[in-house]
């Protein structure tokens, strides 16, 4: 999948993927990652969602990492910010107060540049990307944070029936690529497919939404 495949989105405004509201199961399962106030915490792939004014409101300091400039504009506009823009190695940065945004690939990013990341929320980049950049990226997040304890939700459902994006992630592909160094539990899943009549449109019979604690598991020495 090329960059401009979602950069081309942005700019036609086929955005059916962002929320018009906080994601029920952040609001949800945010107390059970236990992050203390002020944590520093990394939204990959972050588009313009709302869940970033959630965190930012529930006391933590947030770093997103999105390629469309024109999504990154947006976010600081709804927030009400007026952000400071420099530039990295990758792209542009945004920033104002406890929000900045790395606007570029994020296979550019480097952990010195991102700095020490307490926790990650991931709900929409792991379901964007095919099989071998969702392996790339995985390794690339791990790499970029330590394995720092990780939301992560997901999608489920038959792939021959719809082409993502977005793709199916089961339980066996989030093992397969995060049981090396995380303990990985499953909070909550249930078929959400009567609440999104567009994927029953594009022909799919049954569609699971999974919410995951990814905690550090300890590496032998």
């Amino acid at each position: 999948m090329e960059k401009g495949f979602w950069e081309d989105k942005w700019q036609r405004n086929e955005i059916g993927f962002h929320l018009d509201r906080v994601h029920p199961l952040l609001s949800r399962f945010l107390p059970a990652m236990e992050w203390a106030p002020g944590s520093h915490l990394l939204v990959p792939l972050c588009g313009k969602t709302l869940d970033i004014g959630y965190l930012l409101e529930s006391g933590f300091t947030v770093t997103g990492v999105e390629l469309s400039a024109k999504a990154v504009v947006a976010l600081f506009q709804q927030l009400g910010l007026d952000p400071g823009v420099s530039d990295w190695a990758g792209g542009r940065l945004y920033q104002q107060g406890a929000l900045r945004v790395f606007q570029g690939d994020i296979f550019t990013l480097d952990g010195p540049t991102l700095g020490k990341v307490d926790g990650i929320y991931d709900r929409a980049a792991l379901i964007a990307l095919p099989d071998e950049l969702r392996q790339q990226y995985a390794r690339h997040l791990l790499a970029l944070t330590d394995a720092a304890p990780q939301l992560l939700i997901t999608l489920d459902y038959c792939q021959a029936q719809m082409p993502g994006p977005p793709f199916s992630v089961d339980a066996d592909t989030v093992r397969a690529l995060y049981a090396d160094r995380y303990r990985i539990g499953d909070l909550s899943r249930r078929d959400i497919l009567e609440y999104e009549p567009r994927f029953r449109e594009r022909g799919l019979t049954a569609l699971y939404e999974t919410a995951r604690k990814l905690e550090p598991a300890l590496i032998p020495a």
